[in-house]
């Protein structure tokens, strides 16, 4: 591996990507960072962002809706949210996903769960942008 490192990226109910790569730029909480090859080690959290792999297969992006980031050595853990792979976002859904977050904002109604409406409209709107991204 002198080329890369060991990245593994995983969510509570999947293993999303485990191979080698060169260099991960992802969405802190403080503003993006990327880790390259002889990163000291860290740990940091994750906000709703685009989160690019580049290996010798190229680049790839990933919509992230938050979660941690490990460093080390020779290996870098992502436990992420949730994540999705740019290219097999679903837009449609995702517009659907930010009009139910928003009337769930906009309603008066008792007992609407304000920060889970207000994070399901940041991940909403992160896939949107995340899509246009790539048109």
């Amino acid at each position: 591996m002198a080329d890369g490192y060991s990245l593994v990226i995983v969510t509570p109910s999947s293993m999303a990507f485990e191979g080698e790569a060169r260099s991960v730029l992802a969405p802190g909480t403080d503003g993006y960072f990327e880790v390259l090859i002889g990163h000291v080690p860290m740990l940091t959290s994750l906000r709703p962002g685009i989160l690019t792999i580049r290996n010798e297969d190229g680049r790839t992006q990933y919509a992230v809706s938050g979660g941690f980031v490990e460093v080390l050595r020779s290996q870098v853990t992502v436990l992420a949210e949730t994540i999705e792979e740019v290219g097999a976002i679903d837009l449609d859904r995702a517009r659907q996903a930010e009009e139910r977050a928003r009337g769930r904002l906009e309603s008066a109604e008792e007992g609407v769960d304000v920060e889970r409406a207000k994070a399901s409209l940041d991940r909403a709107l992160n896939r949107i942008r995340a899509s246009a991204g790539l048109q």
